[in-house]
């Protein structure tokens, strides 16, 4: 009988991030006392607007059930928009940090330059995927699972460009916090080796770290990854392949 093939050791690993909704900054009990008042004001008016005409009363429609409707809608508007935050949502995983403003832009941890503790908010300074100069910030107010997140991974990932002190006043990263997403395997063919400089022109030949993802052709591996991470395995299947 033929042997059974054993799954391949080098099938790509899946890839994922968190998805951070920015927390609203007014108390929400402000928000549910608004949305209420609005509410009865939008009964009220829609009642003494529209309750005789569908037999539901008998006294004529009051002249200022139109401005009692409005003032209701305004008011429910104002609700929402007090108990909503304003802020773009963050995304942190093995792509890197990323900011949700039109699309995702995303710095990956490797080309992150520096990871601080300013006013109460975690700010990454880097550049993005195509090379602009980027900064992104988690205020500990509205972004404080974002922040504690970025911080832990990055202590993991690239831990020599973080400068946020002991006792800064994060939370404790939540493994429930924000939503997981997949993210596809990254984008290898065009980019450069980092090592050489040599453009990865087919697939198999990119190796990537899998720790800060920078990229490698597969005869240019270094030992160590510039983020610190050991290479060996990228090494053993580079002359394997």
């Amino acid at each position: 009988m033929a042997k059974k093939k054993s799954p391949r050791k080098d099938r790509p690993r899946a890839r994922s991030e968190r998805r951070f909704e920015a927390l609203a900054t007014t108390r929400p009990w402000v928000a549910y006392a608004l949305g209420a008042v609005g509410a009865v004001a939008m009964g009220a008016g829609t009642w003494g607007e529209l309750g005789s005409a569908l037999g539901l009363g008998t006294v004529e429609p009051l002249a200022a059930s139109p401005y009692l409707l409005a003032t209701g809608a305004l008011v429910v508007a104002a609700a929402i928009w007090l108990g909503t935050s304003g802020e773009p949502a963050l995304r942190v995983g093995d792509a890197g940090v990323g900011v949700e403003r039109g699309g995702v832009r995303r710095v990956p941890w490797y080309a992150i330059e520096r990871i601080e503790w300013r006013d109460e908010a975690v700010r990454v300074t880097g550049q993005d995927e195509n090379g602009a100069a980027t900064t992104l910030v988690a205020k500990l107010t509205t972004q404080p699972q974002a922040g504690a997140w970025i911080v832990k991974e990055a202590r993991e990932r690239v831990p020599a460009v973080v400068d946020v002190p002991a006792d800064a006043t994060l939370p404790e990263a939540n493994a429930n916090a924000g939503a997981l997403l997949p993210l596809e395997p990254p984008q290898v063919v065009g980019r450069h080796c980092a090592a050489s400089g040599q453009v990865i022109s087919f697939e198999p030949d990119a190796r990537v770290c899998s720790r800060c993802e920078r990229v490698y052709h597969k005869a240019h591996v270094p030992e160590t990854c510039a983020c610190g991470a050991s290479l060996a395995e990228l090494r053993s299947a580079a002359q394997a392949g």
